[in-house]
Formats: structure tokens, C-alpha cells, sequence
């Protein structure tokens, strides 16, 4: 197997180039030269993709997926075919895909015994990743407690994202802020309603897929026990205007036009989109994620439990 002596410390630096050029791979297996070729032919196709906008790049991952699904079957058994797994694992996180990506990096540390530690460590770290995305802080923590055992300096760059990190149970940190329209925005304004934060932006396919969702979400929910409120990672507050104007959108929106590096991504520790937080009526977090159904059962069951105290 290939080898680079580019410490894995030094490449998490940056999302892209960790996935693309670490290639310190999976051992005791088959090698097929064929396979190495097209590997690296795909490998250095997804390194061009990550300098495009994602709006760009979407079409080009989706079909950087086909060829390594098509890999995954033409060279089954093979260590090609194993690292090819792993890269639709960091491709489905490049899309949003969380959970499909999870699930292929699972799919690869089921050969524990066949591959190297720095190749696991390599996962469990992009794990990690994709369970922070999806707001499983918790799964998270554990797979990190993993790969400290195996690379403590990997395990080390999650330190202060989960330093501060959004967790079930603690008080929704307070923000003093204005809507795109010029309104003001704090959690104090909904004091004692139940709090639905959507982190979103227009650019994101994913979010625009579940945009209809949301907007039946809002529907369903809407009331005098119930606030919405969009935080857009948008780069431009136009745009967003007129986007939430022409699909309807009649919730609050905080535009931050830094890409997650806003006041209201860093303060919910938000860095990859989309995630919803509620937060009820006392302003602590009840649930961080993207179910829907999840969120409605929440948000009816303290409507519920609080007008059971009311005695109403």
C-alpha cells in the first residue's frame, strides 16, 4: 500500500485536503493496479471539485459517487475498492449526506483487522465529523474517545468544537440581533415560547430540499406557543430577500453573510447546515437535528406539559 509521510495533525487543517490526500490506506488485502488508476483518476477529480462553489460542485460529486459505486463492484475484495468506500463516505459529507456517509464509514471500520490504524484513524475521524453535522453530539464524543486512543492529535482538533459545543439539556447561549428587515431578534423577545432555530442558507441543496418540509413543520406548529426563527449563512442579505419572498417564507430571518463564521454559527456552534435547535420555554436545548417528526413530538409535548401546569 502507498504511503505519505504528511502527519495526519498537520493535514486536518483543512476539510478538503485531509480527504483527498491522505492516503495511508487499508493493509492485508488485495491490490489491483487497475483499480489504483482509476482511484487516483477519481481522487484527483474530487480534489478539483472542492475549489468550486458547492452549488457547482454538486452535479460533478454526484457523479464522482457513480464512479466509485461502480469501483466498489468492479474490484470488490480489493484494498481500491475498500478506500473507495471511504471517499463515498466523504462525499455523501460534502453533500449533506450525513447519515449516508456514516453509514459507508461504518461499512469500512467493520474491517478492523485489515486495515492500518492510521487509515482508522482517518475514519473514525470523518465520523466524527459526520455525527457533529447531524447533531449527534453524544455519538460524536464517543467516536472521538475512540480515535484519541489511535491519534490523539486527530482527537485533538475536536477540542475546542466540543469544547463549546450545543448539548441537550444546557441554556441556549442569548443573542442580541436583527432580522434582514431590521427587526430586533433575542431569545428574551420569546420569553417562555417554545423556540425553533433553522440554520439554512439558499446556496445549500440540501436545505432547499427540506425547505418544504419546514415550511409544513411551520404549519403545523405556528402559534402563540411556538416561535420560528431562520439564521441564513447567505452571502448576500438580497438574495435571501428575495428568495424568502418568492417561496413565502413568513418566519424571522437573521442574515449572517460569513459562512458559518457569523456571531449567531459560532455562539450555536454551527458548521454545517442544515440543523435545527428547539429550545423551550425556559431557553434550554431540548433537541439539535434535521427530524421533523422528531421535532413536532418535542415541541407538542412541552406545549402539552405546560398547559397541564397551567391547569388550562
Amino acid at each position: 500500500m502507498r504511503k505519505k509521510s504528511l502527519l495526519i495533525s498537520t493535514i486536518i487543517v483543512t476539510f478538503f485536503s485531509f480527504w483527498l490526500t491522505f492516503n495511508d490506506n487499508a493493509m492485508g488485502m488485495r491490490h489491483d493496479a487497475e483499480a489504483g488508476i482509476q482511484l487516483d483518476m477519481i481522487r484527483e477529480n474530487l480534489a478539483t471539485y472542492s475549489k468550486m462553489k458547492p452549488t457547482d460542485a454538486r452535479e460533478y460529486y454526484e457523479e464522482a459517487l457513480d464512479e466509485l459505486y461502480a469501483l466498489t463492484e468492479m474490484f470488490a475484495g480489493t484494498e481500491e475498492a475498500l478506500e473507495a468506500k471511504f471517499y463515498i463516505g466523504a462525499t455523501h459529507n460534502q453533500l449533506g449526506n450525513n447519515d449516508d456517509a456514516i453509514e459507508y464509514f461504518d461499512d469500512v471500520l467493520n474491517f478492523k483487522d485489515e486495515i492500518n490504524q492510521n487509515f482508522q484513524a482517518r475514519l473514525l475521524y470523518f465520523k466524527a465529523k459526520a455525527l457533529l453535522g447531524s447533531g449527534r453530539i453524544e455519538d460524536a464524543k464517543d467516536v472521538i474517545a475512540e480515535l484519541r486512543i489511535i491519534e490523539p492529535g486527530a482527537a485533538n482538533a475536536f477540542g475546542k468544537e466540543l469544547g463549546g459545543t450545543m448539548r441537550i439539556g444546557m441554556t441556549a447561549p442569548d443573542f442580541h440581533t436583527k432580522d434582514f428587515e431590521g427587526n430586533p431578534v433575542n431569545l428574551s423577545l420569546y420569553e417562555g415560547q417554545i423556540i425553533i432555530m433553522n440554520f439554512w442558507a439558499t446556496w445549500n441543496d440540501q436545505c432547499l430540499k427540506e425547505l418544504p418540509e419546514i415550511k409544513k413543520l411551520y404549519r403545523k406548529l405556528k402559534g402563540p406557543d411556538v416561535q420560528f426563527i431562520g439564521i441564513s449563512s447567505d452571502d448576500n442579505v438580497d438574495d435571501l430577500k428575495g428568495f424568502v419572498r418568492q417561496h413565502n417564507i413568513e418566519w424571522p430571518q437573521i442574515c449572517e453573510e460569513m459562512r458559518y463564521k457569523g456571531m449567531m454559527s459560532k455562539l450555536y456552534d454551527v458548521n454545517r447546515i442544515p440543523i435545527m435547535f428547539v429550545l423551550d420555554q425556559k431557553g434550554k436545548v431540548q433537541y439539535i437535528g434535521n427530524k421533523k417528526k422528531k421535532i413536532e413530538q418535542i415541541v407538542t409535548t412541552l406545549i402539552v406539559r405546560a398547559q397541564k401546569k397551567s391547569g388550562n
